[in-house]
């Protein structure tokens, strides 16, 4: 199903952005500019949208 298939990317993409996080964000050895960090939580937030809204219409 479509919905099903939507919700399993972002939770990879939403993965993908936590382990940059850990890898780069500002408690890493290796931190990038501030503007990054926050791209990456704006975009979790996004895809968590997301998930929510696929959830939302997907059959109990």
């Amino acid at each position: 199903m479509i919905t099903t298939a939507i919700i399993e990317w972002a939770e990879a993409q939403k993965r993908q952005k936590f382990t940059w996080l850990k890898d780069h964000g500002p408690r890493s050895k290796r931190p990038r500019p501030e503007t990054e960090t926050e791209n990456k939580l704006r975009d979790i937030a996004m895809l968590d949208s997301v998930i929510a809204l696929c959830k939302g219409r997907v059959p109990a």
